[in-house]
């Protein structure tokens, strides 16, 4: 009887840590997972560099975010362009490994920062890859 009641507490408590690590693994991956640093909207994205590189320049297109500059050094893109307002929009692009990357966009002006559009901008990025 007692090695029943052992046998059946570690399963559940198996089944409980397994879901947890479930939950926390998918939480991470999920949508709406977001750092705000210092103005800047940062994210990860399960997809190589060249994927995400090319998935938001065609959220900034889509959103007709206008490019004026790209620059890139090493495993990094900085990506500078302006809204139909003419505000600023920067978007960071970097290799964290081989099969994830992490872009932060800033968008507005220092001291005033949007977050919103920097929300529709990952939005966008998310749907397009």
């Amino acid at each position: 009887m007692v090695r029943t009641v052992t046998a059946i507490t570690l399963l559940f408590a198996l089944l409980f840590t397994a879901g947890c690590a479930a939950i926390v693994v998918g939480a991470g991956a999920g949508a709406g997972v977001y750092t705000w640093v210092k103005g800047e909207l940062i994210r990860s994205y399960a997809k190589d560099f060249v994927h995400t590189e090319t998935a938001t320049i065609q959220s900034l297109d889509y959103l007709k975010i206008t490019i004026d500059e790209k620059n890139q050094k090493g495993s990094e893109t900085t990506i500078k362009a302006r809204q139909s307002d003419g505000s600023p929009v920067t978007v960071k692009i970097r290799t964290i490994r081989y099969d994830m990357t992490e872009v932060a966009v800033r968008c507005g002006y220092v001291g005033y920062w949007d977050r919103k559009n920097a929300e529709l901008i990952h939005a966008t990025i998310l749907n397009t890859i």
